[in-house]
């Protein structure tokens, strides 16, 4: 078995209004804390070695920078973590590694000391390619810095562009020309997200407040169906509910969540799936390091208690890939028969042409799709 590893890397030079995910807006320092974060990700690495989940004769297929903002680290620190990275545990000849970049944090010549130190990935953070979208998103990028990173990014590794739609007054043809100016870029990969109000966020305060409305499930069905049918025309693959690859360029990271693989997660607020077990490290940065320095893992075991449950996250996650859920390989890996064990939802689904189960296959129908949430949570 091959070794899928995320890195958290939670610093912001400010927080987006929408993001729900575990960061911090850093300020001017920012750069200097993301470079100092590697040395303690390191650690926590060789503490999930000592512990015996991650063998050091396995190699690794892949490593993601997620955050965050993990374009912020330096060129420097980014080759001497990757060297000291591949020191402690092999890479495949085919590694991938993807870095999240936000436009505005990276020019050409960091961009290529990242690909010296290996990096082969980007994923691009453009958003939206209207200013005054990105202005109510409270981008701190103009459509021309993006422009600018893409046009680096692409002299050195697969281009990749993450896109939000269902912005607040966003039209369906506003939304066209969002989705026609990424292409014009000639991305090998799309990921295609619609705004969530995220409890807890200030995008959630400002709704509830009547400052900021959600679009209509209509507009979000018609932007859906356009981007997808759009993509498919011009050869990328729907691989996933939100992403799109052309062949062969699939994000090999991610499709490894959505195929319910094992990947070790490390840095404050990630997340792991090991030995069928699922752990999150504390979104505290100040008690990650402590228990770091004191050689211990920050990990946090949070299966499910409920057989049903957590039986349903693992379904979830493989609905989500286009193709469906393998259900041999579901009761091999969790000794569990979904056909037997949900015959009467997946029945009812299968009338109501949502689901269709091909073989050992189940998988959403294009209807099934367009309501992914209330399918899975059909199950429960």
């Amino acid at each position: 078995m091959a070794h899928y590893i995320y890195i958290h890397v939670p610093f912001c030079e400010a927080r987006c209004p929408y993001c729900d995910f575990f960061t911090l807006g850093s300020g001017s320092d920012a750069v200097g804390q993301a470079d100092r974060w590697l040395d303690l990700v390191q650690r926590e690495l060789e503490l999930w070695i000592a512990s015996g989940d991650v063998s050091p004769s396995e190699p690794v297929a892949t490593i993601y920078f997620g955050g965050g903002t993990p374009s912020l680290i330096s060129s420097a620190k980014m080759k001497t973590f990757l060297s000291a990275m591949k020191q402690i545990l092999p890479w495949q000849p085919t590694i991938e590694i993807t870095v999240e970049m936000q436009p505005r944090t990276a020019d050409e010549r960091k961009i290529a000391e990242y690909s010296e130190a290996g990096v082969n990935r980007f994923s691009v953070g453009a958003q939206s390619f209207t200013d005054k979208f990105l202005a109510r998103l409270e981008r701190r990028h103009t459509v021309e810095d993006t422009l600018c990173l893409v046009d680096a990014v692409k002299k050195y590794g697969r281009l990749s562009i993450d896109l939000i739609c269902a912005l607040p007054e966003q039209s369906l043809k506003d939304w066209q020309q969002d989705l026609e100016s990424a292409l014009a870029l000639a991305p090998e990969h799309l990921s295609v997200y619609e705004l969530t109000f995220y409890r807890g966020t200030p995008l959630w305060a400002a709704m509830a407040e009547g400052k900021a409305h959600p679009s209509d499930e209509s507009i979000r069905i018609a932007m859906f169906e356009y981007t997808a049918q759009r993509l498919q025309e011009l050869g990328f693959e729907h691989y996933e509910i939100s992403n799109f690859a052309l062949p062969g360029a699939r994000s090999r990271h991610n499709e490894n969540y959505w195929k319910l693989g094992d990947y070790v997660g490390l840095g404050a607020g990630a997340h792991s799936f090991v030995h069928l077990h699922r752990y999150v490290n504390p979104p505290d940065i100040i008690r990650y390091e402590a228990e770091i320095r004191r050689g211990q893992l920050p990990r946090q075991l949070v299966d499910a208690e409920d057989m049903d449950l957590a039986l349903c996250e693992n379904l979830f996650m493989g609905l989500r890939l286009l193709e469906g859920l393998d259900l041999d390989l579901f009761q091999n890996k969790f000794g569990v028969d979904i056909r037997s064990r949900y015959s009467r939802q997946i029945e009812d689904l299968e009338r109501a042409g949502l689901v269709e189960l091909v073989g050992s296959r189940l998988r959403l129908t294009w209807q099934g799709a367009l309501v992914a949430d209330a399918v899975t949570s059909y199950f429960l």
